[in-house]
């Protein structure tokens, strides 16, 4: 039983990992602020088929989705699904009860500069971060 969680561990690790590369190379095509694990990867539920689930905070994202997708799937390794948001984009999914961008920033992994909680908390206290006019 032993052996079993701590190949379990190992591979939550593994593809905490691979988000976490993933997030630093989009970050060197585009300004990323925070970036967090969500969903069954984050918990610990995960199973063969579950998808890493990454939700992103940019300063910046194309308005058109056809750029957006293209700038968030390029070098996405396989099983990686990224959810990009701008500040602003993030707050309007928290009001909306987005729960996959609820998670990532209550108990989210953090992958990229301190996770979503931080950069919320950033967001506070600095009266705003480019791409976010909500307090």
């Amino acid at each position: 039983m032993l052996k079993a969680l701590e190949e379990r561990r190992r591979e939550r690790e593994r593809l905490l990992a691979v988000a976490a590369r993933y997030v630093e190379s989009l970050a060197r095509r585009a300004p990323v602020h925070a970036a967090a694990v969500a969903g069954s990867v984050a918990r610990g539920d995960f199973n063969v088929w579950s998808d890493v689930d990454v939700v992103i905070v940019l300063d910046k994202l194309p308005d058109a989705l056809p750029e957006r997708l293209a700038l968030l799937m390029a070098d996405r390794p396989a099983h990686v699904q990224p959810f990009g948001y701008t500040g602003d984009e993030l707050h309007a999914a928290l009001r909306k009860g987005n729960r996959l961008v609820a998670e990532a920033v209550s108990d989210g992994v953090p992958v990229y500069g301190g996770g979503l909680a931080t950069w919320g908390e950033l967001m506070r206290g600095a009266g705003g971060l480019a791409g976010s006019s909500d307090p």
